[in-house]
């Protein structure tokens, strides 16, 4: 069966985010990583804090946000070895990041060695909010069912991975749940998309997409690993806490990441709960460093600062604003 799609060559522009070290700003790498760190937990804070403000009557939901807020709060030094515990929430920012690491480092060669790969992305017209949590177990049903369906009929098993990610939509207050594949053997992605759109009638065959992956791209691998919600519009404006909220318990208790076929019988990674540090430009000492947030750093009792971020980003900020009128 065949859908007639165009498949797209043109390689996906999924990627981790990169960052650009100027290193004239620090004393080494390490330190510029754990500047970036730093910067990422007080916009955690601040996304942490807008979600607990919108829910004031949620006192277990904001139990679990607070978890969040106090990640990486501390860091254990014991002479040149630093430790900072984690928090393993789907909404936590580093905690995303080690995640997305440990299921590339898992899933990677395993999903490569199949060989030729497809990027699916299956999706539903936007909903309301009150929709959300039941169209998305509606949706992983539906997924399983076409599975079983290409097994039975067509004789067909599936080798892959397959997320769950929602986006938000401000302008209509809607939001868009669908799902992103990595996915052997072409005639199987076909059948895949067909069979959704029997499932989902009202989805259009425009929004549903496949194309090729470059296996020899490390990059190729990352958008399925990398998160449920963007958090941020497409001008990069953060998303309000209500609309957090309400996306992060629509998937509370489902799977977002779901291995089948033979990619199943790879052993699943183990979630890390601390984070060793590489900060060799520090002296080897025994310290405590907490996170003050309006320094956006970590300090000791005697006021020493791990990072010194503040006085890094003004230069980064003027430095910006002169490359800028230059």
């Amino acid at each position: 069966m065949s859908t007639n799609l165009e498949i797209s060559t043109k390689q996906p522009t999924h990627s981790l985010d990169t960052l650009e070290l100027t290193l004239d700003y620090f004393q080494n790498k390490n330190h510029a990583k754990q500047y970036y760190k730093a910067i990422r937990k007080k916009k955690t804070i601040l996304k942490i804090q807008s979600i607990i403000d919108a829910i004031p009557n949620e006192p277990t939901a904001q139990k679990r946000y607070w978890k969040t807020y106090h990640c990486n709060n501390i860091i254990l030094q014991e002479n040149d070895k630093f430790t900072g515990s984690l928090c393993r929430k789907r909404w936590c920012t580093e905690c995303c990041r080690i995640k997305t690491a440990e299921l590339t480092n898992a899933y990677k060669e395993p999903i490569k060695a199949i060989g030729q790969l497809y990027f699916v992305t299956l999706t539903i017209p936007n909903i309301q909010a009150k929709q959300l949590e039941p169209t998305i177990a509606k949706m992983i049903k539906a997924f399983q069912l076409i599975k079983n369906n290409i097994r039975k009929t067509y004789n067909i098993k599936l080798n892959g991975m397959r997320k769950i990610e929602t986006t938000y939509n401000e302008n209509s207050n809607t939001y868009h749940p669908h799902f992103h594949l990595i996915q052997d053997n072409l005639k199987a992605s076909e059948l895949i998309l067909s069979l959704w759109l029997k499932q989902f009638p009202q989805a259009t065959q425009k929004a549903q997409d496949i194309r090729e992956i470059d296996t020899t791209n490390d990059n190729s691998f990352i958008e399925l690993f990398k998160y449920a919600t963007k958090e941020t519009t497409k001008d990069g404006k953060q998303y309000t806490g209500d609309v957090l909220h309400t996306i992060y318990e629509a998937i509370k208790g489902k799977r977002i990441y779901q291995t089948y076929g033979t990619i199943k019988k790879v052993k699943a990674p183990v979630e890390a709960l601390t984070e060793p540090m590489q900060l060799d430009y520090i002296k080897p000492q025994f310290e405590i460093w907490y996170y003050e947030n309006n320094l956006i750093d970590w300090t000791t009792s005697t006021n020493e600062l791990l990072v010194n971020t503040l006085e890094i980003k003004n230069r980064i900020d003027t430095q910006k604003l002169i490359s800028l009128k230059t």
